[in-house]
C-alpha cells in the first residue's frame, strides 16, 4: 500500500531541493538592491540562465533521492509515476514564480499573487506524491488559473494591474511547465474514475 506521507529520505532530498531553490532565489532577491533599483518585469532582476540552473539544480537534486528510494514503485506503478512527476513540476514553477515576486517587488498586488502561489507550489510536492485522488482537482484548478491568468494580463488591461503586460522568457517557461502539469493530472484523474467505476461494478456483481 502506498505511504501516506513521505519518509524521511524522501523528505530529506524534496526538504533540501526546496531550500537549494530558496538561496537561489535570496541570492536573486538581494541582488536587486545591489543594482539599486527595483524591477519591473519578468527577467529584470536577474540573469535568466542562472535562474533556470538554479531552478532544474533544486528539482534535480530533490528527484534524485525521491527516485532512488522509490525506483521499484515508480518503475512498475504508472500512477506513483504520474504523481512525482506532478510534484517535481510544482516545485519547478514555484521556483520561477518566487523569481517572478521579485521581478514585481514595486508592485503589491502582483508580488502578493506571486508570494501566495510560489508558497502552495512549494510545498504541494510534499502532498501531491501522497494524497491519491483526494486534491487532484484542486492542482489542476491552480494550475489552469495560472494559465489563464497568463493569457488574460497579456491580452487585456486587467484591475488591478491596468496594462497589458509585456511576454517574456521567464513566464513563457513558466507556462511551459504549467502546460506539462495539466497532462499527467488529467490522466491522474481519468484513471482515478475508471478505478472508482470498477470497484462499483464489483460491488455490485459481488451484490447480486
Amino acid at each position: 500500500m502506498r505511504s501516506t506521507r513521505p519518509n524521511v529520505t524522501e523528505f530529506s532530498f524534496l526538504l533540501c531541493g526546496v531550500l537549494i531553490i530558496l538561496v537561489g532565489w535570496i541570492a536573486d532577491f538581494l541582488g536587486i538592491f545591489e543594482l539599486g533599483s527595483e524591477p519591473t518585469g519578468h527577467g529584470a532582476g536577474g540573469a535568466l540562465q542562472l535562474r533556470v540552473f538554479l531552478t532544474m539544480f533544486g528539482v534535480a537534486f530533490a528527484t534524485i533521492g525521491v527516485a532512488y528510494e522509490n525506483f521499484p514503485q515508480i518503475l512498475y506503478d504508472g500512477e506513483a509515476a504520474k504523481r512525482y512527476v506532478v510534484a517535481f513540476l510544482f516545485l519547478a514553477d514555484g521556483s520561477l514564480h518566487l523569481y517572478a515576486f521579485n521581478d514585481h517587488l514595486g508592485d503589491a498586488f502582483a508580488s502578493t499573487f506571486f508570494g501566495v502561489f510560489a508558497t502552495i507550489q512549494l510545498a504541494a510536492p510534499f502532498v501531491i506524491p501522497y494524497r491519491r485522488g483526494r486534491l487532484d482537482v484542486v492542482w489542476l484548478a491552480v494550475t489552469v488559473f495560472l494559465i489563464l491568468a497568463y493569457i488574460a494580463t497579456r491580452t487585456v488591461a486587467i484591475w488591478p494591474i491596468g496594462v497589458v503586460e509585456e511576454v517574456e522568457p521567464l513566464g513563457m517557461l513558466s507556462k511551459l511547465v504549467e502546460v506539462l502539469t495539466v497532462l499527467p493530472l488529467l490522466l491522474l484523474m481519468r484513471s482515478e474514475r475508471a478505478s472508482r467505476h470498477i470497484a462499483r461494478d464489483s460491488a455490485a456483481v459481488a451484490g447480486r
